[in-house]
């Protein structure tokens, strides 16, 4: 008796099969998942690049900035809104704008209070007339 059950053999090549068959599916998927990684790696390095080149040409303008002679000057420098110019002469007016009312009134500054003539001190000479 040196031949195997045909049963067991058959059982064996169903598992045989089936192991096949899972290992097929499990490779597939990791095959698509690498391919969708090296393309979202693609994705990410390109974007990544263009972020790199706009930030050196945003560095570059700020150092060619840096470099002009006028943006030194700091009477040349002029933040927006800020025209405090002197005009003489033929120029015509501009009107100014008005803060638009808010409906609040404002409130006036605090006053303080005067002193009593009591309160002063002997040797305080800012009130003795010195002409008598």
């Amino acid at each position: 008796m040196t031949g195997v059950d045909p049963a067991i053999e058959n059982r064996f090549a169903e598992i045989l099969a089936k192991t096949r068959a899972n290992a097929a599916v499990i490779t597939d998927r990791v095959e698509a998942t690498k391919r969708e990684i090296a393309e979202q790696s693609q994705r990410m390095r390109e974007q990544n690049e263009r972020m790199c080149k706009e930030l050196d040409e945003r560095s570059q303008a700020r150092a060619a900035a840096k470099e002009d002679p006028a943006a030194k000057n700091q009477w040349l420098r002029r933040s927006p809104g800020q025209d405090s110019t002197f005009h003489f002469g033929d120029v015509e007016e501009q009107p100014q704008e008005k803060p638009e009312p808010t409906g609040r009134v404002p409130s006036p500054p605090p006053r303080r209070r005067a002193r009593r003539a009591e309160e002063f001190e002997d040797e305080d000479f800012t009130h003795k007339n010195w002409l008598d």
